[in-house]
């Protein structure tokens, strides 16, 4: 069976890749360097930017932005080369990734800014160093120290800040709320006919306003976006079936799929 295609229109991404079994995929300096050095050969030959990263011991974040639709080649690319030495260096056989890396488009600056804080902390969260500037195989670290792949960094959109504002957003304590659009937005869907359609508009903003008053009204606007019966019941937490029947007051015909 075929592998379903992917969203890969040129923009910024947030991409994950675990390695197998949640193993480490780097267990030596040498490891994390050939790596990096990978990644300039992937900005240099994929025309990519990389705006942050973070390399931890069994996976990796990258926040680059694409100019080309080629994202799935490019990060093949970095995958199949850094497999093929892991293996011939620790003499192993079989697959080294848990499977397809994760991809994350993003589509606003707030989004852009709370992926890269979560990258950078991404130590602090595994209780791997106490400050952030401490982790050595990361974009910030790169950046205070100028060091080897600092120029991996070159147009990143994390120098819109001074050093200093960036060292304080980074150092600053994570928003819960905020890691929970890391992973939930923006939301692809597919039409019937096949297309992608990208929700960037995030449920919650269809009920911000007046989320009781017009309720029935911001449903059936959720719902004609692209959002499920069951994701609107969720975030309401109301019955499927209350959700459903309003929608179908007036016969409101959804052309997507979730």
């Amino acid at each position: 069976m075929p592998r379903k295609e992917r969203y890969q229109e040129a923009g910024h991404y947030h991409i994950i890749n675990r390695g197998v079994e949640r193993r480490a995929i780097y267990l030596e300096p040498e490891d994390y360097e050939f790596f990096l050095d990978l990644l300039f050969k992937l900005t240099k030959e994929y025309e990519i930017i990389m705006h942050a990263f973070c390399l931890m011991t069994n996976h990796y974040h990258l926040l680059l932005e694409t100019k080309q639709n080629n994202l799935s080649k490019a990060i093949q690319f970095i995958n199949d080369k850094y497999a093929k030495y892991f293996n011939k260096k620790y003499t192993r056989s079989g697959h080294l990734w848990q499977g397809r890396y994760k991809s994350y488009p993003l589509f606003d600056d707030a989004h852009f800014w709370i992926v890269a804080k979560y990258i950078e902390r991404n130590p602090i969260k595994a209780s791997m160093v106490k400050q952030v500037e401490l982790y050595k195989y990361q974009s910030f670290f790169q950046w205070k120290y100028k060091h080897n792949y600092f120029e991996l960094l070159n147009n990143s959109q994390i120098f819109d800040m001074t050093y200093d504002e960036y060292a304080d957003y980074v150092s600053s304590e994570m928003d819960i709320d905020a890691i929970d659009i890391v992973y939930k937005s923006p939301k692809l869907i597919t039409t019937k006919e096949g297309k992608f359609k990208v929700l960037s508009k995030r449920l919650e903003t269809f009920f911000e306003q007046d989320s009781d008053i017009n309720r029935d009204q911001n449903i059936k606007k959720a719902y004609e976006y692209g959002y499920t019966k069951s994701e609107i019941a969720d975030f309401l937490n109301l019955n499927p079936s209350t959700v459903s029947r309003i929608i179908c007051k007036k016969g409101v015909r959804h052309h997507l799929t979730g």
